[in-house]
């Protein structure tokens, strides 16, 4: 990249007090902490991406992005690293510049001294006067641009300086973005273990209470069969008790029948006779 390049792309958004996102004409928001004044609005504003309007935060990670985007050039993920890059090619173009100056400056000087030895020799003073006066002017000449050049310079060291300090933000804001992620992770994981706890303990006590209700079960059933042994217990008691009763029964009509055949009745007695008295 060219210093003139370079400087026609860090050139928008640099007005003080403006928020320094391409494109953007809204004023910085205001910081109560002192040091260097925030350069960027914050507000989300939408922007066209192909198409779909997405909202874009305006701070220095994003606008290094856009800038990149309209230099034609891949929005990688190291703000840093391109800036550095940057501001390495200026200085090289810049020490360049500088050989270059002292270069013209030693060639003006070995001229003058060729002309003093010229003019010594000729002893005309009027055209010593001349060529000393074009001299001079070639000297001034080369003297104002070896400063319009250390000017670019400058402006260009301070434009990549600019973009370094914007892009030592966005790496500060990514590295913020990145720990918030990493501690939202974190709590999700956590919350993960406790809900396994939670199920773990739950799946404990439910088999806690279904071995009760086996037991209970068990109980009921061994109840059950208890009850039930019993009433078939009562049930062959009893069944034996009638079958005595009938037992029973059937001894007293065998002896009501015997006696009846024994005891003669009023139709078996003769008429006029008597039962024979006691001690006949």
């Amino acid at each position: 990249m060219t210093i003139a390049s370079h400087q026609r792309a860090a050139a928008p958004g640099r007005d003080p007090g403006k928020c320094r996102y391409p494109g953007c004409g809204s004023p910085a928001r205001a910081s109560e902490s002192p040091g260097r004044p925030p350069g960027y609005c914050g507000q989300e504003v939408p922007e066209d991406r192909d198409g779909t309007a997405v909202l874009v935060r305006h701070t220095a990670m994003t606008a290094f992005r856009r800038r990149e985007k309209l230099a034609g050039q891949p929005a990688g993920g190291r703000p840093v690293t391109a800036a550095i890059t940057r501001a390495g090619a200026i200085r090289d173009d810049a020490l360049a510049a500088v050989s270059r100056l002292s270069g013209q400056l030693a060639a003006v000087v070995d001229q003058l001294a060729v002309l003093g030895e010229q003019l010594a020799a000729a002893g005309d003073p009027e055209a010593a006067e001349a060529q000393a006066e074009a001299v001079r002017a070639e000297t001034a000449a080369a003297v104002e641009h070896a400063r319009a050049e250390a000017a670019g310079h400058a402006a260009a060291r301070h434009a990549a300086e600019l973009d370094a300090a914007e892009a030592r933000a966005a790496a500060a804001e990514a590295v913020a973005m990145l720990e918030s992620q990493a501690r939202d992770l974190e709590q999700a994981r956590e919350n993960a273990r406790e809900a396994a706890r939670e199920l773990a303990d739950a799946r404990t006590a439910h088999a806690g209470e279904l071995a009760a209700a086996r037991a209970g079960a068990a109980d009921a059933a061994r109840l059950r069969d208890d009850e039930r042994a019993r009433h078939e217990a009562a049930a062959a008691a009893l069944a034996r008790a009638e079958a005595a009763l009938d037992r029973e029964r059937d001894r007293q009509h065998e002896t009501v029948v015997l006696l009846r055949g024994l005891i003669p009745g009023p139709q078996q007695a003769k008429p006029g006779s008597r039962r024979p008295a006691a001690g006949d």
